[in-house]
């Protein structure tokens, strides 16, 4: 099979993804990743969640990025994350089981694609920090969805209800977008008004500031501070629920942060969570996308 032509290298490989429980996949060239909207923005904005904009934008690159040399095709599967199985988004100290779904799939998508076809595949953590690249740039550059209002990717199928994760190829694959789907043009943005902390009141990016006109949230009004600062009382609530003493309480919150950052080593797998953090999704259950 591995004089299949790029075409039909992709339509094997999302059919495959697809039958290993993927609800929808896609194909995007590496090249156009490097130089799609996120990848280009965040060395001005950086990675800390706690303010808008990088301290310094002198040299800026794209080092933070870790692209294998010999890779030209990413693959990005996205499972479907409904509304009525909130669980699926609960972290439970070991990550979400969404996740863990996400990344069985991938990992035998990789396996399938490195054994019929003799193709190396790299397997790609979540953080960008740890190895990873940005998800929604990869779905949207293969023609999933688009970025939406609320700043995640809608799909035609499943509105922004839906999670994704990435390999990369080092092999040719035809890409699969992207897409001229935009649902969010004439929407009476009902995901902004849901949210709670007023996300989006503000334009906090311009197209000047940043150098290119694709911004959060469309049109740069996203705060990912605010946003940022939700989650963290998220995490506050888990810790309360689980005990009523302040200290135990500030253990439990230490845990959960340094485990969704990624900085401390992954808990061991028979380690046992009585907590899990259900995070805010109210921009997104109220996207009116996908809902049947």
């Amino acid at each position: 099979m591995n004089n299949l032509s790029n075409s039909e290298l992709t339509d094997k490989i999302v059919e495959k993804a697809k039958s290993l429980g993927a609800s929808i996949a896609g194909v995007a060239s590496v090249e156009s990743l490097k130089n799609s909207p996120s990848h280009k923005i965040y060395p001005k904005i950086d990675m800390n969640l706690n303010q808008n904009f990088a301290d310094t934008k002198d040299n800026l690159n794209n080092d933070y990025i870790f692209w294998p040399e010999d890779a030209v095709s990413a693959v990005v599967i996205g499972i479907e994350h409904n509304a009525d199985e909130p669980e699926l988004d609960w972290w439970d100290g070991k990550g979400t089981p969404g996740n863990r779904i996400l990344i069985k799939v991938n990992n035998q998508l990789s396996e399938w694609i490195e054994k019929t076809f003799s193709i190396k595949t790299y397997k790609l953590p979540y953080f960008v920090e740890k190895g990873g690249i940005f998800l929604k740039d990869v779905a949207v550059n293969s023609g999933l969805g688009c970025i939406g209002k609320n700043n995640l990717v809608i799909t035609p199928e499943y509105g922004p209800r839906i999670r994704f994760r990435a390999l990369l190829l080092n092999r040719d694959a035809k890409s699969t977008g992207p897409s001229d789907f935009n649902p969010c043009e004439n929407c009476s943005q009902p995901c902004r008004k849901a949210c709670p902390i007023k996300a989006f009141r503000n334009t906090i990016y311009s197209a000047k500031a940043l150098g290119q006109s694709i911004l959060p949230g469309i049109n740069g009004t996203y705060d990912r501070v605010s946003c940022n600062i939700k989650m963290e009382k998220d995490i506050d609530e888990a810790a309360t629920m689980i005990s009523a003493n302040e200290k135990q309480q500030q253990e439990v919150r230490q845990l959960i942060t340094e485990f969704e950052k990624s900085h401390i080593k992954t808990p061991n797998g028979d380690q046992t969570f009585n907590y899990c953090v259900r995070y805010c999704r109210k921009c997104e259950l109220s996207c009116p996308v996908g809902v049947a």
